[in-house]
């Protein structure tokens, strides 16, 4: 992981997969935060990687929504350096 610069807060940075391949276009947002944070949320790119910035060091709720999947959540830790998640999306059926 790299260091977050101190004039910034830690970026949560990964990547939404399934078993076919990366997830392009997914919505990813925080649910919840340690501190009130406006609404925050990205597009995977079409390798599916993503980066949120947070409100600073803390615990968080992730949620990924994209077509054809079922919601894939999770919580991470965060400290003051940029966090990494990697998130694999189950296949509606």
């Amino acid at each position: 992981m790299t260091p977050a610069p101190s004039d910034r807060p830690p970026v949560i940075a990964g990547t939404a997969t399934s078993p076919t391949g990366p997830v392009p276009m997914a919505r990813v947002t925080i649910e919840s935060s340690p501190r009130p944070l406006p609404d925050i949320g990205a597009l995977t790119d079409e390798h599916g990687r993503f980066a949120l910035g947070t409100a600073g060091p803390g615990h968080y709720a992730i949620a990924i929504h994209a077509e054809g999947f079922e919601v894939a959540r999770i919580e991470c830790d965060v400290d003051v350096d940029d966090r990494q998640v990697d998130i694999e999306l189950i296949p509606r059926t």
